[in-house]
């Protein structure tokens, strides 16, 4: 049957792929011979920016052909492209590298019609050359599942058009795991997912490399990690377990050889009853496994062992995407089919331990080195001040003590780097806890600086609690006349403040940024300006709105 005139289709198949050659061709195919039964259906093809002609392939071939022009692309980007340009009741989504089942699309178009509280229906996804490596042997077990309700399908799927709309489609943040993420959202709305015991594609991973295999185990444990986050804001259970089991497991695994290593030193009696936990541990997973592969007995042991390697890489994901949450940077997608081809085995294997040790390099640096870095920040502070400083203060880099030293710190604080404390004569700084000093800010005492408990004080702002005196002859040999300054409970001093000598901080007063104050201010009050004028009330309203 081929596509249907351009009235509204049953079905829209949207197919989506990079540098897929013959696979896009089998799949496009595989379509185009399907058993519609009656049913009509377009045919939409997104590609990411695919360097093979995919894109003219899949055009002359009749589908609609979109290109996902976006510098990150991704399976969420391309999918949203997709759906949100197809016309169909239903959306029949597809990897480039699938072959469908001829009668996969009507046995699933049946459920949803027969079933209005259905969203989606998907299938068995088998390997179509499962023999091609050991990799894709074990692999082709992964996608088995039970049939019946399911908290979540996978990249083939048939979905309601209008419940993606409800649902507002893929996260296009989201480099993997895209869809589990989608029916939690699915899920919200009481939507149901049935998986049904029915052939629905073939896949071709066309892993054949173990610098393949880790990469996928890599990109992995970066969806584990990010859709768990995710759910546990949400306070839904998906992936929660997995994901902490995965993490753990990963750490035991890579820590097995050192303590191995020290049974074997210290206690060679232990070593075999370790082995032997090992084995039995290998054991229970492939008999826990043995439904997916009746009667293959070798098989079942090779996918159990797989499923216990495959969690180092899957760590290294984990970590990788941890470090890059805290830095608040987005990870680009891992491709563990494109990185592998025409690249030599010593090529490959290098590539591989650069991406396995770009987290761990990360770790040790957050990790060690920056604890290190505190301790030390921590240890200079107490012999500089003469005074015992509480370890529950958080130093993010050296503090520049400058003068004697009088200086007393409360708990909780936490100091950014560049932060100058000036003492001279008699003069000291007193911080109470949980204060906040950002990056670059000058306290200068010559009789007394306090700032209460909780006060934040923004990048770059002064506290100075002395001028000189005016001589005509020297202003440098002047000397000082100084006055205290208070900051009191909970007050917030902008970027690139001024706070002069003799100022009292009203308890939970705000000071805007760039603002010069040279005289009180009252309890609760908003000031800026230069010099410093308290904001009418309208202003101060107006400013406290949210954007």
């Amino acid at each position: 049957m081929s596509p249907s005139p351009p009235s509204v289709p049953d079905i829209s198949v949207v197919i989506i792929g990079r540098n897929e050659g013959e696979r896009l061709h089998r799949c496009l195919q595989s379509v185009r011979a399907a058993r519609w039964q009656g049913l009509t259906y377009e045919l939409i093809y997104v590609d990411s920016a695919s360097t093979d002609g995919s894109l003219q392939h899949a055009r002359q071939s009749g589908a609609q052909a979109l290109l996902l022009d976006d510098p990150s692309p991704c399976a969420a980007k391309a999918r949203n492209l997709g759906w949100q340009a197809a016309l169909g009741h239903w959306i029949l989504f597809l990897d480039g590298d699938t072959e469908l089942d001829p009668d996969f699309a009507a046995r699933a178009a049946s459920c949803l019609r027969t079933e209005a509280a259905l969203c989606a229906v998907w299938g068995h996804r088998r390997e179509s050359n499962p023999g091609q490596s050991i990799y894709t042997r074990v692999l082709d077990l992964d996608w088995l599942y039970p049939a019946g309700r399911t908290p979540y399908f996978g990249g083939d799927v048939l979905v309601r058009h209008e419940a993606l709309r409800q649902a507002g489609g893929f996260d296009p943040q989201l480099k993997a795991g895209e869809e589990p993420e989608l029916c939690a959202r699915l899920r919200a709305h009481g939507w149901l997912i049935e998986h049904i015991d029915a052939p629905m594609t073939r896949h071709d991973l066309a892993i054949r490399s173990f610098s393949a295999y880790c990469r996928r185990a890599y990109r992995s444990g970066i969806a584990y990690a990010e859709v768990a986050e995710r759910m546990r804001q949400r306070q839904d259970p998906l992936w929660q377990r997995e994901a902490r089991r995965d993490f753990l497991h990963g750490l035991l695994y890579l820590s097995a050889p050192l303590w191995l290593g020290v049974a074997a030193l210290l206690w060679p009696a232990a070593l075999m009853p370790l082995l032997l936990s090992a084995l039995l541990m290998i054991a229970r997973s492939a008999r826990r496994c043995a439904w997916k592969a009746p009667g293959q007995p070798g098989l079942c042991l090779q996918y159990a062992v797989h499923s216990h390697v495959q969690k180092v890489p899957a760590l290294f994901g984990q970590l990788a995407w941890r470090r890059s949450h805290r830095q608040h940077r987005p990870l680009e997608a891992v491709d563990y089919k494109s990185a592998a081809a025409g690249v030599s085995r010593r090529q490959r294997t290098k590539s591989v331990l650069a991406l396995l040790m770009q987290p761990l390099a990360g770790l040790w640096r957050d990790l060690v080195l920056a604890q290190l870095g505190r301790a030390w920040a921590l240890a200079r502070l107490r012999a500089h001040t003469q005074q015992p400083v509480c370890a529950s203060n958080v130093l993010m880099g050296v503090v520049d003590v400058q003068g004697t030293g009088r200086i007393r710190l409360g708990r909780n604080a936490l100091i950014y780097p560049g932060v100058c404390l000036e003492t001279q004569g008699l003069g000291e700084i007193v911080l109470g806890d949980d204060v906040v000093l950002s990056r670059g800010v000058h306290v200068v005492a010559h009789a007394r600086i306090e700032i209460g408990a909780g006060a934040m004080v923004g990048e770059y702002a002064s506290l100075r609690d002395a001028d000189h005196r005016r001589d005509p002859h020297c202003i440098r040999h002047s000397g000082h006349v100084s006055q205290a300054i208070v900051v009191e409970r909970n007050v917030w001093v902008g970027r690139g403040a001024v706070v002069l000598k003799g100022v009292r901080l009203g308890q939970s007063c705000i000071v805007g940024a760039n603002a010069v104050v040279t005289r009180d201010v009252p309890p609760h009050a908003t000031v800026a300006g230069t010099p410093a004028r308290p904001l009418p009330a309208r202003r101060r309203e107006a400013q406290d709105q949210p954007f």
